[in-house]
């Protein structure tokens, strides 16, 4: 091309006309035509010494879907595969494969990825189980973790046997679990978990994780066991807390803020103080944020300034809190909103001497 194109540079009016002849050869060369004699009508061991321009130009996608069955028969090339692929995609874009399709996918399970599965309507437990076992082995993960979500969110009921193969796989689908589901986990699932995995999980989740956890792990102590249940803390109660707050355990603020806000409340200044230890000062960032936010309107705030944060909003000195609840229940009147009443005492008092 280069003594060719310095040829006619120096006569424009070739340039042109020999230009246009390349590029129509270059395109006429990219967009070849299935030869009649070479499209496919059956999927069989033929395709095999198919190149791949003749499996894009010659295989239709229908076909394929059809005939599923034959593909995994065939000892086929992961770069044919690919092209198999992106026929089947074509075909069923942007909606997903139908689950008659999903029920043959056997062995060409290996070839998509979670974005792909996300897409399914799957609602047969057999169809489930059978890509479980085609994936075991595999780094498929990410793709197993899909499948569950997609089955679950169906209505899906995983049965004691596809938990058992799950367990093999990275604990990356534990929070598309129900909380049925999760009390039948493995406890070699609870070890392998990552705090990553447990992000997505809800408190009824974390509620039946958590004892589940500390019972796996109650035979470590000390350092070991805290980083072990860390992930799980979401599900703690108050009594746990207190326990982890003798240990003085320093809990980092990212996993203060993810414990339940109900199991919060009750710590005393000091309990806090022991639980957060140096970490303590995150408080001040976190006073606008539950639970942190929670914590502090229920503290006297002479006991939050002896922590010397600056942190605000606890209750004045000389005050008491009265619940909302009761005090509509002694007025019959509407609630006014969230949040402490604070009551003065020296009010309190007078309305209490007899007159």
């Amino acid at each position: 091309m280069t003594p060719w194109l310095q040829g006619t540079s120096r006569d424009p009016s070739w340039q042109q006309p020999e230009l246009t002849v390349v590029l129509l050869r270059d395109r006429w060369d990219t967009e070849k035509v299935c030869p009649s004699e070479r499209k496919a009508h059956v999927i069989d061991e033929n395709l095999v010494f198919y190149e791949e321009w003749e499996l894009e130009a010659c295989v239709d996608g229908a076909l394929l879907a059809a005939q599923m069955d034959r593909v995994n028969m065939i000892p086929f090339t992961y770069q044919q595969l690919d092209v198999f692929k992106r026929k089947l995609d074509e075909v069923f874009y942007p909606q997903g494969y139908p689950e008659s399709l999903i029920q043959h996918l056997r062995y060409f399970f290996l070839e998509l990825t979670p974005a792909d599965i996300h897409k399914w309507n799957v609602t047969s437990l057999e169809t489930v189980k059978s890509l479980l076992q085609v994936s075991k082995g595999q780094t498929m993960d990410a793709q197993v973790a899909a499948l569950i979500a997609r089955y679950v969110a169906g209505g899906g009921r995983l049965d004691k046997a596809s938990l058992d193969t799950l367990a093999t796989f990275g604990p990356t689908y534990l929070c598309f679990l129900s909380p049925e589901q999760l009390s039948s986990v493995q406890p070699s699932v609870l070890w392998a978990a990552r705090p990553q995995d447990l992000e997505a999980c809800r408190p009824p989740q974390m509620d039946v994780l958590y004892p589940r956890a500390r019972a796996a792990f109650q035979n470590i102590n000390g350092s070991e066991y805290f980083v072990k249940i860390k992930p799980y803390l979401a599900g703690a109660p108050t009594e746990d807390l207190r326990a982890l707050s003798r240990q003085k355990v320093n809990m980092d603020m990212a996993t203060f803020k993810t414990l339940q806000t109900e199991a919060v409340l009750p710590l005393t200044i000091a309990e806090v103080q022991n639980l957060l230890g140096p970490n303590l000062v995150g408080l001040k960032a976190e006073q606008e944020s539950s639970p942190v936010r929670d914590w502090i309107l229920r503290q006297q705030q002479d006991d939050l300034d002896s922590l010397g944060l600056g942190l605000h909003g606890g209750i004045p000195n000389g005050y008491l809190v009265m619940d909302l609840s009761f005090r509509e229940a002694l007025s019959g009147g509407a609630r006014l909103g969230p949040g402490p009443v604070f009551t003065a005492i020296p009010t309190l008092l007078l309305a209490l001497i007899p007159k």
